[in-house]
C-alpha cells in the first residue's frame, strides 16, 4: 500500500497507523503521547520495560540503499542519546520495518542506509530488520551481538 499523499506530515502520520498496525500485530500495547512535542512517537511494550519508540517512513533512495534520517526540524538537528529507545524504520516502497536500538546508530551522524531489497544483505542494520521482539524482552537500548 502506498502513503495517500505526497505530503511529509501526512506521511508521517500515515507510517505512524502503520506502526501502530504492526506492533498490535507483534502482540505489543501502544502508547502515544498527547501532542507532537515529545522527541518519541510511542511508548510500547508487553511488560516492563517499556519503550520510547521514533517512527519514520522512507522511500529515499541514495546508491543503491533507502536512506533513513535520524534528524528532526529545520536546520537538521540529530537526535540526541536520551531522546528515545528504538527507531522504528518502515521503507515504504518495500513494506519493511526496522526495530534498531537507539545505541546500535551512535556512531551514525545524521542517516542510516537499509537494503531490504537485498535478500541476503550484510548492511550493518540488517539484524533489526522485523525485529519486533527486541521490542518484547530487550532491556531499553541494548543491541544485538
Amino acid at each position: 500500500m502506498k502513503p495517500p499523499t505526497r505530503n511529509p506530515k501526512l506521511i508521517g502520520e500515515w507510517v505512524e497507523c502503520e506502526f501502530m498496525a504492526r506492533a498490535a500485530r507483534a502482540g505489543l500495547t501502544i502508547s502515544k503521547p498527547y501532542g507532537d512535542s515529545a522527541p518519541f512517537d510511542f511508548i510500547v511494550g508487553r511488560k516492563t520495560p517499556l519503550h520510547r519508540v521514533q517512527v519514520r517512513g522512507t522511500s529515499g533512495w541514495v546508491k543503491r540503499s533507502y536512506v533513513c534520517r535520524l534528524t528532526h526540524g529545520f536546520p537538521p538537528v540529530r537526535y540526541d542519546q536520551s531522546d528515545f529507545d528504538f527507531l522504528a524504520a518502515y521503507v515504504i516502497h518495500c513494506r519493511q520495518w526496522y526495530v534498531i536500538p537507539l545505541d546500535a546508530m551512535a556512531n551514525v551522524q545524521s542517516a542510516i542506509s537499509l537494503y531490504p531489497h537485498v535478500e541476503e544483505s550484510a548492511g550493518r542494520f540488517e539484524k533489526y530488520r522485523d525485529a519486533w521482539k527486541l521490542l518484547h524482552d530487550r532491556p531499553n537500548g541494548t543491541a544485538i551481538g
